[in-house]
């Protein structure tokens, strides 16, 4: 993913400030801000079965690689998500270094000039990719055989089947860590999309 980053202090590495807010980068001096890539993928799938009940679950992790979140660049330039609702009187107080005096930042700014400063800097809305969902749970048991009397099935199982029950171990906000704007060049990239849906069930399994 490259883009313009935060201009920094070279020895300290702390934010370059002018008039109290950040500045970005030189638009034709684009880095790389992150890679879409994981370090790694993994998941755990496991079923257990105690007299015609049964219980499973499958729980899907990915560690490392970077999103790039316009959701959260937009929510926030507009000023409609909860992080921007922090408005003081005498405004924020963004750490960082003076760009003309070279000194600890003393200048506050208004709220929204803040969120609107960091428009042009994409290096603001790239997170940390890595999460941990329950992607799957499932409790299902087998019907008294004697429901089944008269009839030509030999076995039925009814279960209550929940998808994407949970998320943990997300650092991104707003979003869901998954989102994507499509499966080919631009993944990594989330664009207003619809997080994965949460969804429960009942299924039922016949044996003839």
């Amino acid at each position: 993913m490259f883009g313009v980053g935060f201009q920094r202090d070279s020895v300290s590495h702390e934010l370059l400030l002018r008039n109290g807010l950040p500045q970005p980068e030189a638009s034709t001096n684009k880095r790389v801000l992150g890679v879409y890539t994981p370090d790694w993928t993994g998941g755990w799938n496991n079923t257990f079965h105690y007299r015609g009940v049964e219980l499973g679950f499958l729980i899907d992790t990915r560690q490392g690689g970077n999103v790039y979140s316009t959701g959260n660049m937009w929510g926030q330039y507009s000023g409609v998500l909860a992080n921007t609702a922090y408005r003081p009187d005498s405004g924020l107080l963004i750490r960082g270094i003076d760009k003309a005096t070279g000194k600890e930042n003393t200048v506050h700014v208004r709220t929204e000039d803040y969120y609107h400063s960091l428009y042009p800097i994409q290096e603001a809305w790239i997170y940390d990719a890595s999460f941990v969902k329950l992607r799957e749970a499932r409790v299902g048991f087998n019907l008294p055989s004697q429901w089944l009397r008269n009839t030509t099935v030999k076995q039925a199982r009814l279960s209550l089947v929940g998808r994407n029950l949970a998320l943990w171990g997300t650092h991104v906000p707003n979003i869901d860590p998954e989102s994507a704007f499509s499966s080919a060049n631009e993944q990594g990239i989330e664009m207003g999309q619809l997080p994965t849906t949460r969804s429960i069930g009942f299924q039922l399994s016949v044996t003839p």
